[in-house]
């Protein structure tokens, strides 16, 4: 009887310490989401781009990379660089500001399941009605917006979708508000899929062999009975 109750709480043991084992880190599917990759800037400077690694722009003057912790006056959320799409005209032709709610795209293929999306998000000014930035997951899956001011500091925003096959999406973001070159900054995007639980095969192994002990055990003693 001892040796029963001893592996019993084995089994229970091992089903504790699968469910309590931390999962593997999720791969972010999206390229260059933290805005990280060399575009030949120095520190504390900024300039925009046509295009930068993953992105392109869509609409408007470009996308501008600021690098550096003390650049439009706030530190990235991550690393060095981070991104404002109320970009600088810098065509040499009209304002500083003509034009400059600027739009930018990145393609990518998913398989079927389900992902989660995300980025961080910081209001560059006071006034909510230059900070915005518009956000989509094209065919169709997310259309939305976020603003804020700077006060709030950097917040995560997070969107769970589902995909039936095999797709290629579009992740859009565009400045949504005054044309001051003062909008929202955007940093560390990421697309990552939503996995089963990896405990969660181990938990069903390990219910499984505590009832394979509890069923040998009664027909042992069905069998004594006898």
């Amino acid at each position: 009887m001892l040796l029963k109750k001893i592996k019993f709480a084995a089994a229970a043991l091992t089903v504790s310490a699968f469910l309590a084992s931390p999962g593997m880190a999720a791969t972010n599917f999206v390229v260059n989401g933290g805005f990280e990759d060399n575009v030949g800037l120095g520190n504390n400077s900024w300039n925009v781009f046509d295009s930068i690694p993953g992105w392109t722009t869509t609409s408007g003057r470009g996308i501008e990379i600021q690098r550096g912790n003390g650049i439009g006056g706030a530190s990235p959320y991550e690393g060095l660089q981070k991104v404002e799409l109320d970009s600088h005209n810098l065509s040499g032709s009209g304002s500083k500001n003509d034009n400059s709610n600027s739009g930018m795209q990145q393609l990518l293929t998913l398989g079927a399941g389900t992902y989660e999306f995300s980025f961080a998000y910081l209001g560059r000014t006071k006034d909510a009605n230059s900070n915005g930035i518009g956000y989509s997951l094209m065919n169709g899956i997310l259309n939305d917006m976020v603003t804020g001011v700077r006060k709030d500091g950097w917040t995560i925003i997070s969107h769970i979708f589902s995909l039936d096959e095999k797709t290629e999406i579009a992740i859009n973001f565009w400045a949504k508000g005054k044309e001051d070159t003062l909008g929202g900054y955007l940093d560390n995007v990421q697309i990552s899929a939503v996995p089963l639980p990896a405990a969660l095969p181990l938990y069903g192994a390990g219910l499984a062999a505590m009832g394979f002990i509890g069923w040998r055990r009664k027909r042992k003693q069905a069998a004594a009975e006898a």
